[in-house]
């Protein structure tokens, strides 16, 4: 029992300890803005003179999601990776929480299960946020640059949210497959520990099985981070508009968390399936009881009911709210952050291509 507290408030400490050293490495990295060769080869008289003739349309704001064009891929690799290890590490208690009670025939949980799989999670957190974030970054990005505001016109911005936020979990999902299936067997006491989790699977069917029930699980995370993220745009977007300033880190927390619930609601049945996939043991008769997403459903709402499909539902809820609400948060604030430490004219220079 008291292991699992050590562990744990080792687990935040460390994301702590990480996340300062990475702003101070980044802010070494990037001491001031560079200078255009102009403003290098002018007098100080000259130079004040064009400085005056920049037009006002020229301050830096944080409102919007403009200022992101400014942060350089690492930045955004440092950002997302941080934020998911902080949002994962500090949640993952709740995360067993709901593992434990969506497996078939449930089980009950006390304050030592809390942190199992906690190691595989931290593990997986960094490299899964940093590759979901530069994806989704790139291809908003790219979106916005090759569709006409003609051709969607007011839909434009929630098709590139859509499709930015789908493929950045796409691609999260090469690394959180294989997270889940060492993660979630030790949650659902199946395994000891994860590197029992990893002999297990290698055992079982090699490779092939680190990446089963992948399918349920994008169907699960693309529908999840395409709605959390529109959630949240639409929120900070109203807000924005409404009062004329960009969101403090209270109020990003805040629209995050909100976002991020009302997804997980929604994308409930789906993450129950996934859950019965990757903990499943075979049946008397050999065979695996769960053989793919359709198949599942029509099986735990034929011999369980259809509010079955809801279990974990409240957990869920009380994990991805929260998720969601620190991944943006941090991320903003990380971001953010590293742009200020360039000085007030940081967006004097050209954004990052």
């Amino acid at each position: 029992m008291a292991a699992g507290g050590v562990k744990l408030a080792v687990a935040v400490a460390l994301c702590a300890a990480l996340l300062c050293i990475s702003l101070q490495a980044v802010n070494a990295e990037q001491q001031e803005a560079p200078r255009s060769e102009e403003e290098e080869r002018a007098p100080p008289k000259v130079a004040k003179e064009q400085e005056a003739k920049k037009p006002a349309a020229e301050v830096c704001s944080l409102k919007g999601d403009r200022w992101k064009n400014y942060l350089t891929q690492s930045e955004k690799m440092w950002g997302g990776a941080f934020a998911r290890l902080c949002a994962q590490t500090i949640l993952h208690p709740i995360d067993t929480l709901r593992t434990r009670r969506q497996v078939r025939g449930g089980l009950r949980s006390n304050f030592g299960d809390l942190c199992k799989g906690i190691v595989p999670q931290m593990i997986g957190a960094m490299p899964a946020g940093a590759l979901q974030f530069i994806v989704y970054e790139k291809s908003k990005k790219e979106l916005n640059a090759t569709i006409s505001d003609k051709a969607l016109g007011w839909a434009k911005p929630w098709v590139v949210e859509i499709c930015s936020a789908s493929l950045g979990a796409v691609a999260a999902s090469a690394i959180r497959v294989p997270q889940e299936r060492i993660k979630q067997p030790v949650q659902a006491d199946l395994y000891s520990n994860w590197i029992e989790a990893c002999k297990g699977n290698w055992n079982e069917k090699g490779v092939s099985a680190f990446f089963v029930g992948s399918k349920a699980t994008v169907l699960r995370d693309v529908p999840w981070n395409a709605f959390s993220f529109i959630f949240f745009r639409m929120f900070k977007t109203f807000y924005e508009q409404q009062f004329d300033k960009s969101l403090n880190q209270q109020e990003t927390l805040a629209m995050g968390a909100l976002g991020g619930a009302l997804a997980a609601i929604v994308m409930t049945p789906v993450d129950v399936v996934k859950t019965r996939l990757m903990t499943q043991k075979p049946d008397a008769d050999g065979k695996l009881p769960y053989q793919g997403l359709v198949q599942s459903i029509m099986k735990i709402a034929r011999e369980e009911g259809f509010l079955a499909l809801m279990k974990g539902w409240i957990p869920r809820v009380f994990y991805l709210g929260p998720l969601a609400s620190i991944v943006f948060s941090m991320y903003e604030y990380i971001g953010k952050t590293m742009l200020l430490r360039r000085g007030p004219n940081w967006c004097r220079v050209s954004p990052v291509k």
